[in-house]
């Protein structure tokens, strides 16, 4: 079993988890303090809200001090880590703050991953145990590779009885640093985030107690609307959320899980009109404009994760002008948000890129050139981080470390910068705008993808001889598109086995919307692929059928069936779609699909972005709607 008679050193090794700083002061460096410190002053008090079903912070703190003590007599503990393989609920959360309690990093595993990428996160990763509340067979399932010691990590189900009796024997109050295996201290590990790795292999992200910590501190100050009502509506596998997943917790806030599409104002407690602390994605901006006006956040919104422009902004500023908004930049080896631009009520953002603004207190920004001298005011530069909230570094990857974690030739000894690879430029106002990238990282709906990882999954897929993935536009933004050529022995390409391939081994934020097959891509002189030469992409939908797509389009057959195509011809801008198409293939993603349930919804049909997920046609879906119901409006 992992964790068992093993020194934290030799057990970090292995992993690779990196540097443990040394321990640093500061009482609020630990979240697990703070929050027991909250759950101590208000223990009866809403902490976390799901389909109706209250659990108070008391509650909350004795289900993940029981967990915590399972694991740590299972010998987890610091520089151990644990993967989180739940859906949002409130199983999630117990189970991030019970490894936590126990001292180790929790590791999120989204369980709507592919089995392929499940497996390629866990074996980087070698977690000490797996919690889950999937079945064996599920894409989660195990077996699991090999844990941070010897054998298989262990593999926990909270929700299953025999955890259950295990967990009513365990005290509920406060772990403390005696029970644990060692103490917890500000530079051990606190979480794992595994961002696309340009190699095709993940990097795994290791982010300390002191770095998260910090940040948190600094939002708890900085946006008050935590302390009202906050809303967790996407995955927890990248670091957007991190405000959200902790923020209010820290300070008597409520947490509501929940989808964006779900702000309808019946939906929420008595006394309660709205949420006031909302994160978001540029990419999800159209959806809130499409919201009831009265369901609208009265509070703050955090915009993070790729760049912002005016026009987005402004067109949401239209509806609620009064509003706070803030721009948060981070990459998640910089502990989430780190240059922040607020605007202003009333402020005028324009319509081209809104500055990502100047660093928070404990941050330092330095715009430099390719020798690493800071450049002028108004000339472009490559921005390095530097300050306590950098991450320790990647799992298991001390090279790419070294690579991106560089000294700091303007720090005291010992400091380092990260390389972002953000390509900005400081205005005369001392505020930085973001100019691109000064690789060929591309940001798709806030996630970071390395298009080679993408390119590496293709060029493995069936008679693939070249290939190429880009970013387009599409209906609800960014898109990818692949371009690929057969190999010698290959006449034609399958689109539909190309799609199938990649969707079994990548997330599907990394799986292509279209697939362009070419005889041959082209060339620059020196032999690389001259993307610029490449066609323009077909509009979303328009390429090849993909995996699940009908070759023969079927129209409606019912009342339902009617509202939804005439919905999703909107969204994805198409002139036809027929009811037995995929709506992932398509064009549709993430975002389309929870403006599609609220639509849905306004037109009377209940439904869910999971519905959308798990029925992927127009017809599967118009079988699983709820309605007629009374169509809720949007007051302009």
């Amino acid at each position: 079993m992992a964790g068992r008679g093993q020194g934290v050193a030799g057990r970090r090794r292995r992993q690779g988890l990196g540097p443990v700083t040394a321990p640093g002061p500061g009482p609020a460096a630990l979240v697990v303090d703070a929050f027991e410190a909250q759950a101590g002053r208000t223990p009866d008090a809403p902490a976390v809200v799901s389909d109706g079903a209250e659990f108070s912070y008391g509650e909350l703190n004795a289900h993940a001090n029981r967990l915590a003590r399972l694991l740590i007599s299972r010998g987890i503990g610091p520089e151990d880590v644990v993967a989180v393989a739940l859906e949002r609920s409130p199983g999630l959360l117990v189970a991030v703050y019970a490894v936590l309690k126990a001292g180790a990093a929790y590791l999120p595993v989204d369980p709507r991953y592919p089995a392929d990428r499940v497996r390629t996160l866990l074996t980087d990763a070698r977690p000490a145990c797996v919690l889950t509340d999937a079945s064996p067979g599920a894409p989660a399932g195990m077996p699991v590779p090999a844990g941070s010691g010897t054998g298989a990590a262990e593999v926990l189900r909270p929700d299953s009885p025999a955890v259950r009796g295990a967990l009513a024997r365990l005290s509920a109050q406060d772990v403390t640093d005696a029970e644990r295996r060692g103490p917890l201290r500000p530079g051990n590990a606190a979480y794992v985030l595994y961002t696309s790795g340009s190699t095709g292999r993940p990097k795994g992200v290791v982010v300390g107690h002191r770095a998260l910590g910090g940040y948190l501190r600094w939002a708890r100050e900085s946006y008050p609307g935590l302390r009202g009502a906050a809303v967790l509506h996407s995955s927890v596998s990248f670091d957007l959320p991190v405000t959200t997943l902790f923020g209010p917790l820290l300070c008597g806030g409520t947490l509501y899980l929940g989808d964006l599409d779900g702000l309808d104002p019946r939906l929420w407690r008595a006394g309660r009109t709205a949420p006031t602390f909302l994160k978001v994605t540029p990419s999800h901006l159209p959806l809130l404009a499409e919201t009831p006006r009265d369901a609208l956040l009265d509070g703050e919104l955090v915009v993070g994760g790729e760049q912002l422009r005016g026009a987005s902004l402004a067109r949401f500023r239209h509806r609620r002008p009064r509003v706070a908004v803030v721009n948060e930049y981070g990459p998640t080896e910089a502990t989430v948000g780190c240059v922040v631009h607020r605007v202003a009520p009333g402020e005028d953002p324009g319509t081209g890129a809104v500055p990502i603004g100047a660093p928070r207190g404990d941050t330092r920004a330095r715009v430099l050139d390719g020798r690493l001298r800071p450049v002028a005011a108004g000339t472009s530069g490559e921005l390095y981080l530097a300050g306590e909230q950098l991450a320790r570094g990647y799992l298991g990857q001390p090279g790419l470390t070294a690579e991106r974690f560089v000294a700091d030739p303007y720090g005291p000894p010992g400091a380092r910068m990260y390389r972002t690879g953000d390509l900005v430029r400081r205005r005369s106002d001392g505020l930085l705008e973001f100019l691109g990238r000064t690789d060929g990282q591309l940001k798709i709906r806030s996630y970071r993808i390395e298009p080679g990882e993408v390119e590496s999954c293709l060029a493995d897929g069936p008679g693939v001889g070249q290939v190429c993935v880009v970013a387009a536009d599409g209906p609800a933004g960014a898109r990818l598109v692949a371009y690929a050529a057969p190999d010698a022995d290959t006449t034609v390409l399958d689109v539909h086995r190309l799609h199938e391939h990649v969707a079994d081994r990548l997330p599907r934020y990394m799986c292509p919307a279209d697939i362009v097959v070419l005889d041959r891509l082209p060339l620059t002189v020196n032999g690389k692929v001259d993307r610029a030469a490449l066609p323009p992409p077909p509009g979303p939908g328009t390429g090849p059928a993909a995996p699940g797509t009908a070759p023969e389009a079927a129209g409606p057959a019912t009342e339902p069936e009617r509202v939804l195509t005439g919905i999703c011809r909107e969204l994805l801008q198409l002139d036809t779609v027929s009811v037995t198409d995929n709506f992932f293939a398509v064009g549709g993603d993430s975002l389309l699909a929870i403006q599609l349930a609220a639509r849905a919804r306004r037109a009377g049909y209940a439904l869910t972005p999971t519905d959308v997920y798990r029925s992927e046609t127009i017809r599967a879906l118009a079988a699983v709607a709820e309605g007629p119901t009374t169509p809720v409006r949007a007051n302009h």
